[in-house]
């Protein structure tokens, strides 16, 4: 529930708020949870290199969240 709810919320917002085309919209959450793989199968289904574009501007967002809670949570810890 904890990794599986996150994804089709925002699949559903990406869907129906922000209406992105599906390529994009799957390459968005594939970059918000920053995996590279997730990718590759998406654009090999699609046969394009379309969701590239969804791609970049989450995983940069999700790479620096990860860092600067890495080190909240430390710090919380401490």
């Amino acid at each position: 529930v904890v990794t599986t709810l996150p994804f089709i919320i925002g699949l559903l917002i990406g869907k129906y708020f922000f209406k992105f085309h599906p390529a994009i919209n799957l390459g968005a959450c594939a970059g918000a949870r920053t995996t590279t793989a997730a990718l590759g199968a998406i654009q090999d289904a699609a046969q394009s290199k379309v969701p590239a574009l969804g791609y970049t501007v989450p995983y940069a967002v999700g790479c620096t969240l990860l860092i600067i809670w890495g080190v909240v949570i430390v710090i919380v810890m401490k």
